[in-house]
């Protein structure tokens, strides 16, 4: 009996030895070497984290498969243990209580045996007394050793059944630990995902920054073009006239149009009323028009004048001279006031020809300008978005890192427990 008890603990302890560490020797030195490639790749990693994800990813998941496969198989092995353990215990509690029962009855059926024989000789009663003592004397103390034998065998049966409890808590612990394990290198990898992504934003970041520097110098750049271009029309002496212009149907707004001219275009312009250039323009040309036909009327009467001139007068020779006097008056005064319309129509279709040069030319560069100047508005206010999505993404990935570290910590002090 204590032989097969010890033969019962020795496989017990054999089996808690194999099974409960999980892995043989080999299975040791493979997870070693999983552990080494493991350190190796990370650091292939640091080197060059864009060209090897494929291959994290690819080891990645075959660890997690032999890792499984590994869990899977300790199972079965502890399962297949412990179902061998209690048939074993199950045969030997049988033989045990066979052969007790066995003994028990060849014990008991010796004294009855001799109390049905007769008793023919002195001797033979004494010899069959004293064997009857023995025999009961045996059979109490059988009885005390199978009665301790049941207790032995209650007791192995309930540190039996706390062994296979701790063997399923242990199972269950280890397969939590394996689970934490594979959450933690899920977290890794999303750190090192996030880094990476984190490496870009910055990236981005600073090429957006030097994109807002060159637009807010370009910026600068066309501020100080504008000063310079209002200290030379104030040096040169001449002003921005600008008008202003209707709304579409559509409701657009256009920029007004503006023209550079001097100052007294400026007073000559005012004095032709409200309005656009156009309208105004418009003006100076139909008073133009108005002073051709003035000038065209007045040579008509001219011509008129100088027929009645020539004909022959009846009257005396005193009238002649006066009147050719007068007459050479009035063609000097008329051929001089000719000539000053046609200065003025001269020099106003000049100005105007000028203005609306001008106007050309300031409205394609005020144009340039207000484009140039929404879009680096525009560009800022971008940059300015960007920086401040960054600025989140960054925290947010510094409170991700810093959940991982405690995770990681807690992990690491859980192994160690």
């Amino acid at each position: 009996m204590s032989v097969d008890n010890a033969d019962v603990t020795k496989v017990e302890e054999n089996n808690n030895k194999i099974f409960i560490c999980g892995t043989t020797t080999t299975e040791t030195s493979d997870y070693v070497d999983e552990t080494d490639d493991s350190d190796n790749n990370a650091i292939g990693e640091s080197d060059d984290d864009s060209g090897q994800d494929n291959v994290i990813g690819a080891f990645m998941n075959s660890t997690s498969q032999e890792a499984e496969a590994r869990l899977w198989a300790k199972r079965q092995a502890r399962a297949e243990a412990r179902e061998i353990r209690m048939r074993e215990l199950e045969r030997q509690q049988k033989e045990q209580e066979e052969n007790a029962d066995r003994q028990f009855d060849m014990l008991t059926s010796e004294p009855t045996s001799l109390v049905r024989t007769p008793r023919s000789a002195g001797t033979r009663y004494l010899s069959s007394r004293r064997s009857s003592e023995d025999s009961l004397e045996d059979g109490g103390s059988l009885r005390e050793l199978r009665h301790e034998l049941k207790e032995v065998e209650e007791k192995f049966r309930k540190a039996m059944i706390a062994n296979a409890q701790l063997d399923n808590d242990k199972s269950a612990q280890t397969y939590q630990l394996e689970l934490l394990k594979d959450r933690l290198e899920e977290l890794e990898e999303d750190h090192s995902q996030l880094k990476r992504e984190h490496r870009d934003k910055c990236r981005e970041y600073q090429t957006l920054k030097s994109i807002c520097t060159k637009l807010k110098d370009d910026l600068a750049f066309a501020k100080y073009e504008l000063d310079e271009r209002d200290r030379l029309i104030a040096e040169k002496g001449l002003v921005i006239v600008g008008e202003e212009v209707p709304a579409d149907e559509d409701g657009t707004q256009h920029p007004p149009k503006k023209a550079l001219v001097s100052v007294e275009n400026a007073h000559l312009l005012e004095t032709a009323g409200d309005g656009s250039l156009d309208v105004r323009l418009s003006r100076f040309l139909k008073e133009k028009t108005e002073l051709q036909d003035q000038i065209s009327h007045l040579k008509l009467e001219l011509e008129e004048e100088k027929s009645k001139r020539r004909k022959p007068s009846s009257g005396g020779t005193l009238n002649g001279p006066s009147s050719d006097y007068d007459y050479d008056d009035i063609q000097r005064e008329a051929s001089k006031q000719l000539s000053d319309w046609k200065f003025r129509a001269q020099k106003a279709e000049q100005d105007t020809a000028t203005l609306q040069a001008t106007v050309a030319r300031l409205e394609s560069q005020v144009i340039r300008y207000k484009t140039a100047s929404e879009v680096s508005e525009q560009s800022e206010e971008a940059l300015k978005a960007e920086k401040r999505k960054l600025q989140r993404e960054d925290s947010n990935s510094l409170e991700e890192s810093d959940s991982l570290t405690d995770l990681t910590d807690a992990t690491d002090v859980s192994e160690s427990i």
